[in-house]
């Protein structure tokens, strides 16, 4: 067991900054839960800047003490950032779950009212509705495995409990599409089809992924980066997200 521990040990101080962030993230994910994830001792974001701090030292031995310290806090930024978009992609998933069943409650009352009256009028508002609620889940669920294949080599992101509640989601998802098809076809009104929305919303997409990096470099400079390039930050943020948010609402209006 000790002679494991040593070459766990030996291979850890020779990780980058990505890797280390995966291999907290895979073991994190094997252990349990986000919020035990969160509970854990020492915080998961100290132990993944250690784990740099202590790679990097490793891989600089006998260099200039001023040369290493530059080097371990450009590795840590990194490190940090990728460790914060991995939390606000699980922050996403759990804190979206109970609004999607809400709406989703709202969205099956609409759906047997539709039924009902048999309106095209009726129906056609329905189907803003319920594209509404379907591009909300198809965008979290690209935009976590798009996160996954650039930024984390292809590793999951979401803890078991998050992946659940992404599941759960994706299915109501599915079920709101055939529900509402079905009073579709009744009044002539246009079908959804899932696999074209989800082959439209690449735009939308990358602009969820580009919030959660706008966060994460946010976070990360909290506590890694200067006064001014914090203010610089939340600058590009605000105007980022406000352009998205327009974006956004034209694309819902246009669907």
């Amino acid at each position: 067991m000790r002679n494991r521990q040593r070459r766990l040990k030996a291979i850890e101080l020779t990780l980058t900054p990505q890797q280390v962030v995966v291999v907290w993230l895979r073991n994190a994910i094997q252990a349990g839960t986000f919020e035990e994830a969160a509970r854990g001792t020492p915080p998961p974001g100290e132990s993944v800047a250690n784990a740099v701090r202590g790679s990097v030292r490793n891989s600089m031995k006998g260099q200039p003490e001023l040369l290493v310290e530059g080097a371990v806090l450009q590795a840590r930024r990194e490190a940090d950032m990728l460790y914060n978009l991995v939390i606000q992609a699980n922050v996403d998933v759990f804190e979206s779950r109970l609004q999607r069943e809400r709406e989703y409650i709202l969205l099956l009352l609409g759906y047997l009212s539709a039924e009902m009256r048999a309106k095209a009028t009726k129906v056609e508002t329905l189907r803003l509705a319920v594209l509404m609620f379907l591009e909300r889940v198809i965008i979290l669920d690209r935009a976590i495995a798009q996160l996954a294949s650039e930024r984390l080599n292809g590793q999951s992101v979401l803890f078991p409990d998050n992946s659940v509640r992404l599941e759960e989601q994706l299915q109501m998802a599915e079920e709101l599409a055939e529900d509402f098809n079905l009073v579709a076809r009744g009044v002539d009104v246009a079908p959804i089809s899932l696999e074209e929305l989800r082959n439209s919303l690449q735009p939308e997409t990358d602009r969820q992924v580009g919030i959660w990096v706008r966060l994460a470099r946010s976070a990360m400079l909290s506590t890694f980066g200067t006064e001014k390039e914090m203010h610089a930050a939340m600058e590009e943020g605000f105007f980022f997200l406000k352009s998205s948010c327009g974006e956004t609402s034209d694309h819902v209006t246009e669907s």
